[in-house]
């Protein structure tokens, strides 16, 4: 080996300046990488947030009300259109004040009295239900079930599928004759409203005038 070859072995070669620290670029890298991660997870939480729907709040179900002041009218009106057609000559017609309250919601009753074209007296009430107010009333089923001597019941199919019931006392008088007193009616509708026509005091309706007045497609509630 020359002494060329022995100097250059023992030359210290200063490496050049990199300009920079190699840890702290190691720790930016770092704490970039940090950001980026804790980004990314909000970004994913943020499009869950988003993509799951928020719970609506539910508002209790509205139960059946009485029916309003406009209705009650509409269906008085109705009821003395039907009164004066169902007796031919019925005057001094006079009808009652619509009742209706919240002990019985989707109901409304109405008297009427009149003096029929004899000149005889005679009312009765009208009594118009809701489809939600339906087991309010006796069932179809209870009705007719025991008709003898003593009563006068009879169902009726009507057109649309209501089924009307007819229903009477009857009884003796001094003489022994028989005498029907205070035709009921009974209208069954399939949606479950119900029509319900009470006989009073006087002359009672005959089974056509009842079954004219209780058909009335005005006597509905909404």
């Amino acid at each position: 080996m020359t002494d060329l070859e022995t100097r250059l072995r023992e030359v210290s070669l200063a490496e050049p300046p990199l300009g920079f620290d190699p840890d702290e670029v190691a720790d930016r890298a770092a704490r970039r990488g940090r950001r980026r991660s804790a980004v990314t997870v909000l970004a994913v939480l943020g499009a869950l947030l988003f993509l799951v729907p928020a719970k609506q709040p539910v508002s209790p179900a509205a139960g059946p009300v009485p029916p309003s002041l406009a209705e009650q009218s509409r269906i008085r009106v109705a009821l003395g259109e039907a009164v004066a057609r169902a007796l031919p000559g019925v005057h001094d017609l006079t009808l009652g004040r619509a009742s209706a309250d919240s002990i019985g919601p989707e109901r409304m009753s109405v008297t009427a009295e009149f003096v029929d074209a004899q000149g005889r007296p005679g009312n009765f009430q009208l009594t118009v239900r809701g489809a939600r107010a339906g087991s309010q009333v006796v069932p179809i089923e209870r009705l007719c079930t025991s008709a003898g001597p003593e009563s006068h019941c009879v169902r009726l199919p009507q057109p649309g599928g209501a089924v009307l019931v007819l229903s009477e006392l009857v009884y003796k008088d001094e003489n022994g004759v028989p005498v029907r007193d205070g035709v009921n009616g009974f209208l069954y509708r399939p949606d479950g409203s119900t029509v319900i026509v009470t006989g009073g005091l006087g002359y009672p309706l005959t089974e056509e005038q009842l079954t004219r007045v209780i058909t009335d497609p005005a006597f509905v509630l909404p």
